[in-house]
């Protein structure tokens, strides 16, 4: 099937996690170019080394170095973006869970810090790129984002503290720029398999957060069988399959999807209605 992407510039955040390196070779097998950012040199090498395994050429995409808790980083990296490949068609970001917490014990020295490494980086990335997705005349915005947004457990506030709110910026947003072509979907995960220690992914560990949305090789293998068994499936998700389905949604076949949070997670997530 051909997705309509040939050549559409799409740029991937924080590509060096596993989800947004899937993403990444998803998008570009399917014909995009690529910009790509990680924190520093030695996470970009392993995106490089990774979508080298994909067989995607290092033509089709370009690296940037970026903090995505920097004002500065981030209007660079839109500014480098369009210096090297004159638009963005689709902008893919991708936000983590953070460390567990107590709701009890939570200060404001806790909250901000969250609230500015998922929700305020992705609103200033998301405003530095809608003005050239206008003036391209489309767009394509697809957020991935941890089941934590949708379900709180024990020791899980912050990270739903920081990620709900996405959820109702993101729908607001997505009906004022419908009428503009430019489309904004959620994709929200759990259980994907992770064999990137180290990444920044949250890992999955008999202490953890049970709404951990990505399992690491070093977990507690009763915890993750647990995991597994709470999933209809009975399985942890592949990276490549968060990955081909941020392909389709960012595709000219999904042009009538907007404001929709996709509930990928194997069937765990038991509410008929949203």
């Amino acid at each position: 099937m051909d997705l309509g992407l040939q050549d559409t510039v799409a740029l991937v955040v924080d590509s060096h996690l596993g989800i947004a390196t899937a993403a990444a070779a998803s998008l570009a097998n399917e014909g995009a170019i690529l910009s790509l950012t990680a924190p520093d040199s030695y996470h970009m090498r392993h995106v490089e080394i990774e979508l080298a395994r994909s067989n995607i050429s290092q033509e089709r995409f370009r690296a940037v170095i970026a903090d995505l808790n920097r004002t500065r980083d981030i209007h660079r990296l839109v500014r480098e973006t369009l210096h090297r490949q004159n638009d963005i068609g689709v902008l893919v970001n991708t936000v983590q869970e953070v460390d567990p917490a107590s709701a009890v014990d939570l200060e404001e020295e806790n909250i901000e810090p969250a609230l500015a490494r998922n929700f305020f980086s992705a609103v200033q990335l998301t405003r530095e790129v809608v003005p050239h997705m206008k003036r391209l005349g489309m767009g394509r915005i697809i957020n991935l984002i941890p089941y934590s947004a949708i379900e709180v457990s024990s020791g899980g506030t912050l990270s739903s503290l920081s990620l709900a709110p996405l959820l109702a910026y993101f729908k607001g947003l997505a009906l004022e720029l419908a009428s503009r072509n430019i489309t904004i979907n959620n994709i929200i995960y759990f259980g994907v398999e992770s064999d990137e220690p180290g990444s920044g992914s949250h890992d999955v560990d008999a202490n953890s957060n049970d709404n951990s949305s990505v399992a690491g090789p070093e977990e507690d293998g009763t915890h993750r069988k647990k995991l597994e068994e709470d999933t209809p499936m009975h399985r942890m998700a592949k990276p490549h399959e968060i990955g081909d389905l941020v392909a389709m949604v960012a595709s000219a076949k999904a042009s009538y999807l907007t404001g929709a949070n996709i509930i990928l997670d194997g069937g765990r997530h038991r509410q008929y209605y949203a």
